[in-house]
C-alpha cells in the first residue's frame, strides 16, 4: 500500500501501515541482500506478498526474493523491502536515512527524500 507522508511524500507501507525501507548495500540487479546476521535483528524482511492484494502500486513491479535461509522476501522494482524495529506505530519513519544507507521507498521505487 501507499501512505502519503507529510515529510517524504508517497511512500510504501506494509499491510499494517508500517513504513518499508530499502538498503543501499543490497543489489537490485542481480537481486542480492547485504542485510545478514545482526542486521536482521533491527531490519526485518517484508514477507513476500500476494500481488493481487497490492494497492496503490504497480503490481507488476512487486516480486519476491529467496533469502539465504530459504524464506521469501518482498521486493519492489527489484529492491528488497524491510521494516525497521525502531518504528513503533504506523506512519513512523525513524529508519529514514539511518547510517546513510536505509531509506523509505517511494511509490515509484526510489529512495524517499533523495
Amino acid at each position: 500500500m501507499v501512505n502519503n507522508n507529510a515529510e517524504l511524500g508517497k511512500i510504501i507501507v506494509d499491510g499494517k501501515g508500517m513504513t518499508v525501507y530499502r538498503f543501499n548495500k543490497d543489489s537490485a540487479w542481480p537481486m542480492k541482500t547485504g542485510c545478514l546476521g545482526a542486521c536482521l535483528d533491527t531490519w526485518k524482511p517484508v514477507k513476500a506478498v500476494d500481488t493481487t492484494k497490492v494497492a496503490g502500486l504497480d503490481a507488476a513491479k512487486v516480486t519476491s526474493f529467496k533469502r539465504p535461509d530459504g524464506t521469501k522476501q518482498a521486493a519492489f522494482d527489484c529492491w528488497l523491502l524491510y521494516t525497521f524495529t525502531g518504528d513503533k506505530k504506523p506512519g513512523d519513519i525513524n529508519g529514514q536515512g539511518v547510517k546513510g544507507t536505509w531509506f523509505a521507498v517511494t511509490d515509484k521505487g526510489k529512495k524517499a527524500g533523495q
